[in-house]
C-alpha cells in the first residue's frame, strides 16, 4: 500500500521546468486571445436582424423636396448614423444608407448630375441607389422608412 501511494506522490512531485512553465503560460495566453476572436467571429456571422434598430424621427415631410436626397444624421445604436432620405413624390419615400457598398466610404449626392458619387474609388449610383459604374458590388443599402402623420421615421437596414 505504501508503494502505490509513493508512486502517486512521485508523479505529482515532478518539478516543472522553465520550458514547460513558459509553454503553459504562452498556451494559456493564446487560448484567451483565441476566445476573443471566437466572440468577434460570432458577432460578425450573426448580425442583428434587418430593421431591428428602432425607428427614429429625422424630420417632417415638408422638410424634404421631391427628388432631392437629403442627408440626415441621428444617434442609432450608440453611434451616429447617416441616411439619405428621398421624397419620390407619388412613388413614395426611400431611405438609403450613405455608405458605399465597395469599401464603406461616405457617398455624396451631386445634384448637378443627379447621382450619388463615392469619392474613394469612383462608385456612382442613381437616385434609387442602383450602381451605375465603378467597383461597388451591390446597390446602396435600403433603410426602413415610415411616414407617421407628418413625421419621417427611419430605422435599420431592410432585408
Amino acid at each position: 500500500m505504501d508503494k502505490g501511494s509513493d508512486k502517486d506522490t512521485d508523479k505529482r512531485a515532478v518539478p516543472v521546468t522553465r520550458r514547460r512553465f513558459l509553454g503553459l503560460g504562452v498556451g494559456s495566453v493564446a487560448g484567451v486571445v483565441a476566445l476573443g476572436y471566437v466572440g468577434l467571429a460570432f458577432d460578425f456571422l450573426n448580425p442583428p436582424p434587418a430593421g431591428a434598430e428602432p425607428l427614429r424621427e429625422v424630420g417632417q415631410t415638408g422638410d424634404f423636396n421631391v427628388n432631392e436626397p437629403r442627408l440626415v444624421t441621428y444617434k442609432g445604436n450608440g453611434i451616429e448614423q447617416g441616411v439619405y432620405v428621398i421624397n419620390l413624390g407619388a412613388e413614395g419615400w426611400l431611405a438609403l444608407d450613405f455608405h458605399c457598398t465597395h469599401l464603406q466610404c461616405a457617398v455624396n449626392w451631386v445634384g448637378s448630375v443627379n447621382k450619388f458619387m463615392c469619392p474613394c474609388h469612383g462608385g456612382v449610383y442613381d437616385i434609387r441607389g442602383h450602381v451605375l459604374s465603378g467597383p461597388p458590388p451591390r446597390p446602396l443599402y435600403h433603410r426602413v422608412i415610415k411616414i407617421q402623420g407628418n413625421s419621417v421615421m427611419v430605422g435599420g437596414r431592410q432585408a
